[in-house]
């Protein structure tokens, strides 16, 4: 039987070069074997460690998703569509009185506004073309600058468009599913935003 090939190898402990036959020998001396081995235990329990917290964290995530209420989810779900409309229109005027927010800080001094509000038409809360990037002044302070906003988007989707928003009385139901699956939607779409704009 041919002898087993010879090795170069550096210590993993001390780097001294030393040549071994045994392939799964990574260390120059029984000192330094010693040490190898103990150090290599404590990796192993390291990485225990870090699955035990991996685990734990996944459970409490897994329970405090399932203590969620669906209003919980329409709220994660709104969150995720305005994020995307505030990152869509960034640099963009507000659509309502036409000044430009401060965009310096994320989320300063604009809102991602329904042209419906969420109240008056709930079915259209999550639709992007009734959501358009607006000031604060005009979101919060003038109930929406409605009048405003509708010459503003009839300027941006045309008069057609603006009044098939305006007669868009369709029941919508949206099931825990579907509010999941829009906020998951979204958050990728505000990424792949913030990278092809470099935000």
């Amino acid at each position: 039987m041919a002898n087993p090939k010879l090795l170069n190898r550096k210590c993993k402990v001390c780097g001294t070069p030393f040549t071994t036959h045994d392939f799964r020998r990574w260390w120059c001396c029984p000192d330094c074997g010693v040490k190898y081995a103990r150090q290599a235990q404590e990796k192993a329990r390291e990485k225990a460690m870090a699955k035990r917290k991996r685990d734990e964290q996944q459970k409490i995530k897994a329970v405090k998703e399932s203590l969620k209420t669906k209003h919980d989810h329409v709220k994660e779900a709104q969150a995720a569509v305005n994020k995307y409309i505030r990152i869509r229109d960034y640099g963009k005027p507000c659509i309502s009185c036409g000044a430009l927010p401060d965009y310096s800080v994320y989320g300063g001094s604009v809102d991602a506004g329904h042209y419906r509000s969420r109240g008056a038409a709930p079915h259209l809360r999550f639709y992007t073309l009734n959501i358009f990037s607006q000031c604060k002044k005009c979101n919060r302070y003038k109930g929406g600058n409605y009048s405003e906003y509708r010459k503003g988007l009839i300027a941006k989707l045309g008069i057609e468009k603006v009044e098939a928003i305006d007669s868009d009385n369709r029941t919508r139901h949206y099931t825990e599913h579907d509010l999941k699956r829009i906020k998951r939607i979204f958050s990728k779409k505000t990424r792949m935003l913030i990278k092809r704009k470099g935000l």
